[in-house]
């Protein structure tokens, strides 16, 4: 299956697993370090989001320590077709009954994902977002979500990773969605909002 899967305890990161993992490191993104190592309990206690995380018990003597391996916070939201272009509406509207299409569809948003650094440039990325997809729709589904929807980072590799596994962009260009958001041409684009459909991994569930 893969390492995440076969390797690695999975959890809600609560305060208590919190304090006893080693490795929460993103030295890359020290914004998503800061979120693991000084916000995600908060946030939980706030129910802003949910944060998860993939750890790996390691036997060091006679102890067993827990390294974080990789992790990720999701929380409610939508996406509301009557702000995003007409192509992108009628991609999405085209796969929803007529009688059930909408201006707003129920979806979860992924934020802070992340594979930490002792185990980084391992290939564990697109599984880790492999497992989400499942996870959301086997796990979560207690609150309908038809979208997994994400604020990605405006780079060519974090763009080209979402792209790669199934998510389309909201704005099929940027200056669109600097309209949207108020961004300048003269300021950058910090994040592009991409989505991707859950019902063909609710299809290949039911068909297993």
């Amino acid at each position: 299956m893969g390492f995440l899967n076969d390797s690695c305890e999975f959890d809600e990161l609560n305060e208590e697993l919190h304090n006893e993992l080693a490795g929460l490191d993103c030295k890359p993104e020290p914004k998503i370090e800061q979120f693991f190592r000084d916000e995600c309990v908060l946030s939980d206690s706030q129910m802003l989001s949910h944060t998860y995380c993939f750890y790996e018990e390691v036997k060091n003597g006679d102890t067993i320590e827990k390294h974080a391996v990789a992790g990720f916070c999701v929380s409610s939201s939508n996406v509301a077709t009557k702000f995003i272009p007409k192509s992108t509406r009628n991609k999405i509207n085209r796969k929803i009954p007529y009688e059930k299409q909408r201006d707003h569809y129920p979806a979860v948003m992924i934020g802070q994902l992340t594979v930490f650094d002792d185990y980084a440039r391992q290939g564990l990325g697109d599984e880790l977002l492999d497992i989400i997809k499942f996870w959301v729709v086997e796990e979560t589904q207690s609150v309908a979500s038809r979208y997994l929807i994400v604020d990605a980072v405006n780079t060519e590799k974090v763009l080209n990773y979402y792209t790669r596994n199934g998510f389309m962009f909201a704005f099929p260009d940027e200056k669109l969605e600097r309209e949207y958001v108020g961004v300048k041409e003269s300021e950058k684009l910090r994040t592009r909002f991409m989505l991707c459909d859950l019902m063909p991994i609710m299809k290949a569930i039911r068909e297993m």
